[in-house]
């Protein structure tokens, strides 16, 4: 089954709130299908550089490194498919345990369940928030180690990123490459480091960040190149069957819970390292 994207609506996870409800484990990528880009985390940083771009991307949260999944500023990402398994070799990390998120309160770590994605159920067949004696379920238990790793991955991420501010070596991508609003590293400026300078990027991972980034850039005319085969291919008549291409994503298209333990076996911080 294709879940079809809804309206986001996070909430925490609570006993009061959840404990006679289920969650089902997610069998589709479509919810990303209109996603431009997720926020990563350091330890997946190489890996997402391998397949995509990673760019630089400032919110009300702050500046954070993200994977860019879509070079258009509208439309659908080509990393997936209509059907929706995920085109890539790597997923990012954030995106394996939907329809959940995190967030920090006053130093409280809150879990958070998307209601709006068609995941909460009443159906036997799907996962307890809660057993008996109010206890997190095993899987529900899961997903918080998960993102209890990923907040102290997080909390380096965001070191990484503010050597990069005091070095002075971002800045806004050309407005002719269409991504306004992103940012960019200076190659120039980073050569022409003090060593005093490249010390603190090492010790914070900036430099490692920075590198990665330089190497993700390459995939950014390969993903406007899928994007524009896409939009072609929306506008030619469609095959019977799915491309070959797709055919050996969708079986790599993992559960819940296997995607949890791929993250964890290929993710420095998805089993605690730092």
């Amino acid at each position: 089954m294709t879940e079809t994207p809804t309206t986001e609506q996070m909430v925490p996870v609570s006993a009061e709130r959840h404990a006679a409800r289920r969650w089902r484990r997610f069998s589709s990528y479509a919810f990303a299908r209109n996603r431009r880009h997720v926020p990563v985390v350091l330890g997946e940083h190489e890996q997402i550089a391998a397949n995509m771009p990673l760019l630089f991307h400032r919110s009300a949260a702050g500046l954070a490194p993200v994977a860019l999944l879509r070079v258009q500023p509208q439309g659908d990402s080509a990393l997936v498919s209509d059907t929706g398994v995920w085109r890539g070799s790597y997923v990012p990390s954030i995106l394996r345990v939907h329809p959940f998120d995190a967030r920090s309160i006053d130093d409280r770590f809150e879990l958070l369940i998307d209601e709006g994605s068609g995941l909460l159920t009443d159906a036997s067949e799907d996962e307890r928030f809660f057993d008996a004696e109010g206890n997190l379920t095993p899987g529900l238990a899961e997903v918080v180690r998960f993102f209890e790793q990923r907040a102290t991955a997080a909390r380096r991420t965001a070191e990484a990123c503010a050597q990069l501010q005091q070095a002075a070596l971002l800045r806004d991508f050309p407005a002719e490459r269409g991504l306004q609003g992103y940012l960019t590293l200076d190659r120039a400026a980073l050569d022409n480091a003090s060593r005093t300078q490249l010390s603190a990027l090492h010790r914070a991972g900036a430099l490692s960040l920075a590198h990665a980034h330089f190497v993700s850039l390459s995939h950014l005319g390969l993903l406007a190149h899928a994007e524009a085969q896409a939009i072609h291919r929306d506008q030619a008549p469609q095959p019977a069957q799915e491309d070959p291409m797709a055919a050996r994503a969708s079986e790599r298209l993992s559960g819940f819970l296997d995607a949890l333990a791929d993250s964890q076996a290929n993710d420095p911080f998805g089993n605690g390292r730092n």
